[in-house]
């Protein structure tokens, strides 16, 4: 790759050990692997078919992973059997006239996104670094800082190619088998196995397009609220746009301070470049050193990294804000941390996000096992999440918590996710599945965007 990138430099994905693992191990980096006894690795469609089959003869539970960035328990199989879709990475078909790309579903996309640069064209939606895969992606959904102007990444997926759990391939798209085509899409696995998607592209330059950052600044928790919720309900012209809200402890305090950063057109020239070169240069220099130093260097630069995004430069590629934290933080460096993700329809961001916060707040206050508290947000408008609200309007919010290990308890951590799941019921909210969930059937139904559909 030409910038290669990562926020776990300490975790490899591309390895026999990693087998065993999943984005679980960020919080607990002592947690014990779960290794597979047995690891299918399908280079084709037909391979694809012909391990479902032998599966289904063998009476053996198949996991389907990619590159193993869920927390959620999709995609270990301990003593069990794994798909793997590491060598199903291949571009099937471009097709510059028509802006469609079809390619198999283990095919990085920031890769993708690189290859398609030399054709003046891009995905309008990709995951932040470069270990994200297509069929990953379309598993779950997929955003971006784009979504509020083109959806999910599976709202830009017009086809598809599966291998079912009998182990026949089937196709389906927009325009055809719609109902199963929807099913299919942020299925986290369970109703097959996507081996191959035509996706939507769109014009432009990435790498080389310079956009301007009109960022907002606010130093308590409600006027951030406020805030970003006139930004998401009302973007404007922004190409691009994304918030963060921090609430660090330091020393006798607590640091609170959040930005809001909406990307626009701006003039393509030396002065915008040079700004660019040199703000992006500063932060991409921290994201290569992160997770490569003494640990307590490692925590310095992690710091300089977050007052660097919440200070985010004025002037960037369209590259840049696609990857902003992915090139800048190291997860795996200073407190571990876990995600959990709602999709909050719009007119209920604010509520969902204090009441979110409310929730962290008291559980740090009574065990202490969160250290910091942040919320990365971003506003979607999505086709697929319309069939549970009219307008399709949603927010992200990305709950972002650092953990001490030594008092995180799974009760704790379980008794915070129930609560935030049972918020999502109260306020028409949906759970983004890769990240934690409550494992009731019967409110997994409630908060599970693919629920939206029938599920055959």
């Amino acid at each position: 790759m030409r910038y290669r990138y990562t926020s776990h430099e300490s975790f490899d994905h591309d390895s026999i050990d990693a087998l065993g693992y999943d984005w679980e191990r960020v919080a607990d980096p002592n947690i014990k692997p779960k290794f597979p006894f047995k690891v299918y690795l399908p280079r084709s469609t037909a391979h694809v078919a012909a391990a479902v089959k032998e599966a289904v003869q063998l009476g053996q539970r198949l996991r389907v992973r990619s590159k193993g960035h869920s927390s959620n328990d999709l995609v270990l199989a301990e003593d069990g059997v794994v798909l793997c879709t590491e060598k199903l990475n291949q571009v099937v078909e471009l097709d510059v006239q028509q802006r469609t790309i079809r390619i198999q579903s283990g095919a990085v996309l920031a890769e993708i996104d690189e290859y398609l640069a030399e054709y003046g064209l891009g995905l309008p939606v990709i995951g932040d670094h470069n270990h994200i895969t297509a069929g990953g992606f379309a598993s779950v959904g997929g955003i971006s800082p784009a979504s509020h102007r083109f959806g999910l990444f599976i709202d830009n997926v017009l086809a598809l190619e599966y291998v079912d759990w009998a182990g026949d391939v089937r196709h389906c798209g927009r325009n055809s088998n719609r109902e199963e085509f929807y099913r299919i899409l942020g299925g986290t696995g369970r109703h097959g196995v996507i081996t191959e998607m035509t996706c939507r592209l769109e014009p432009g330059q990435k790498f080389r397009t310079i956009v301007r950052n009109q960022r907002k600044l606010f130093f308590s928790a409600d006027a951030f609220i406020d805030g970003s919720q006139r930004l998401i309900t009302d973007p404007g012209q922004s190409l691009y746009e994304r918030g963060v809200w921090v609430d660090f402890p330091l020393g006798v305090g607590n640091v609170r301070i959040g930005q809001f950063s909406s990307y626009f057109p701006t003039s393509q020239n030396l002065y915008t470049r040079l700004r660019k070169r040199l703000a992006y240069g500063y932060l991409h220099m921290l994201g290569r050193w992160a997770g490569r130093l003494p640990k307590m260097i490692d925590v310095f630069v992690k710091f300089l990294g977050m007052f660097g995004i919440i200070l985010s430069p004025r002037y960037g590629s369209i590259k840049d804000v696609e990857s902003f934290t992915d090139k800048v933080l190291d997860s795996s460096a200073g407190d571990p941390t876990r995600m959990l993700i709602v999709l909050a329809p719009s007119g209920t961001y604010s509520a969902m996000f204090r009441a979110m916060y409310a929730v962290c707040l008291e559980s740090r206050r009574q065990h202490g096992a969160i250290t910091f508290i942040s919320f990365y947000v971003k506003a979607i408008s999505s086709e697929y999440l319309a069939a549970g609200n009219g307008s399709g309007q949603f927010a992200e919010l990305m709950l972002y918590l650092g953990i001490d290990p030594q008092r995180m308890t799974p009760r704790i951590l379980d008794d915070m996710v129930l609560r935030i799941d049972n918020l999502c019921i109260e306020k028409g909210a949906l759970r983004y599945m890769h990240s934690k969930t409550s494992k009731d059937a019967e409110r997994l139904r409630r908060i599970d965007p693919n629920y939206l559909y029938p599920q055959g």
